[in-house]
This record gives structure tokens, sequence and C-alpha cells, in this order.
């Protein structure tokens, strides 16, 4: 099953509709339980409800049995103590790690021609893209560019890009990131998720900004 797939079907559709069904079971369930035990009577306000003891009896042993638990030493309940937070192997109360820009940003500046297949290109939005390739300049939409870099689309980005150098803001080779100038959702308005002409065979793109 494809990260795509996951990102868009799985986690946004699936997984809520399954909690909400076990959730929707668990309450149906608990209520027959208990309405399977009432008992008809003259009054509504009296002890003598097997219902009410009932759930009152679970509840208790709920409370007890998660309280014993919370009171067992750490190396008795390993299970428990591993980090379950969602979302990464930082635990809750830890400090809050530098933005993602400064994590990325470390060693020496580096220039385009240090950009070579397996870097990550990163828009303002987060990863846009690995590097395939690197292709020479030639014209595109009426625009001569120095070059560009092929490269596969990651979350959801179109899975073949041509970046032209151009795009590039800066260059970390030590992480082997590549910052663009870009938010990160306009890769298909400028275009590049076409081959440029000089890879098409064909009628010259026509840029329609200038018509």
């Amino acid at each position: 099953m494809s990260d795509r797939i996951k990102q868009k079907l799985i986690d946004p559709f699936v997984i809520p509709i399954v909690v909400i069904a076990v959730l929707i079971a668990v309450i149906i369930t608990v209520g027959e339980l208990l309405l399977s035990v009432v008992t008809e009577g003259t009054t509504k306000d009296r002890l003598d409800r097997p219902e009410l003891w009932m759930a009152v009896g679970a509840m208790a042993l709920i409370i007890f049995g998660f309280g014993f638990l919370a009171s067992r030493p750490q190396s008795a309940m390993p299970m428990l103590n591993k980090p379950v937070l969602v979302g990464g192997d930082r635990a809750f109360f830890d400090p809050l790690r530098p933005p993602l820009d400064e994590q990325l940003r470390q060693g020496q500046l580096g220039g385009i021609d240090d950009i070579q297949p397996g870097f990550t290109l990163y828009a303002q939005s987060g990863a846009l893209a690995k590097v395939l390739g690197v292709l020479p300049g030639g014209n595109d939409y009426g625009k001569q560019f120095a070059g560009f870099f092929y490269a596969t689309g990651l979350f959801g980005a179109s899975k073949e890009l041509w970046v032209p150098f151009e795009a590039v803001l800066s260059v970390y080779p030590e992480t082997k990131i590549a910052f663009l100038a870009i938010k990160g959702d306009e890769t298909e308005h400028f275009g590049w998720n076409l081959p440029p002409e000089s890879l098409r065979r064909g009628e010259p793109r026509i840029n329609e900004e200038l018509h």
C-alpha cells in the first residue's frame, strides 16, 4: 500500500470511520446489556435495580483496574511504559525542537553544482521532491533555463517533476537538502509536471500569460 493512499484515504477517512464504528458498537453493546437486566417496578427511584448496580460495578472495576495498573512500578509493566505519542518519538513534555528549517540548514552553503541524485527539494510547505537526475538547460515556455532537476514528487506531488535551476534558493550539501523559492502547491502552475520542450516532440508550449 503506497504512502499516498495512506495519506489521502486511510488516515482521513478509513481510520475515523473505524473508530466511530467501534464506539457505536461498544455503546450499543453496553446499552443492550443494561436493558437486558432491567426489572419493572412501581417507582424509578429505588435501589433494587440490577441495571443500576451492574453499571456501578462496571465503572468501579474500570476505575480500580486502571488505578492498580498506574500504581505498579515501571519495571513491572514495560509494555505500558513505551512511548505512544502519535507523530514522532519525542516525549510529550520534552522541550520543543527547533523549527524544521533550522534542523535542515546545517553545514556550509553550497551551489547548484552540489545538488546530486538523492537530494531532497524543499518548498515552504515542506519536502516536495527527491532528485533523480540532472538535465541540461534549454528553452521552455519561451524562456531560457540553465538546467533542470528531474525529480519524483513526495507527499502527493506529481510523480515526475522538472525543476529549473533558477527556482533553487539555497543548497546544504551536508544534509542533502535544497530549498526552492515556492510555496509547494505551484508545480503544475509553473508547468514543472511536464517535461521541457528539449525533451518533447511537437509544438512548443505557449505561455498563456503572454496572451
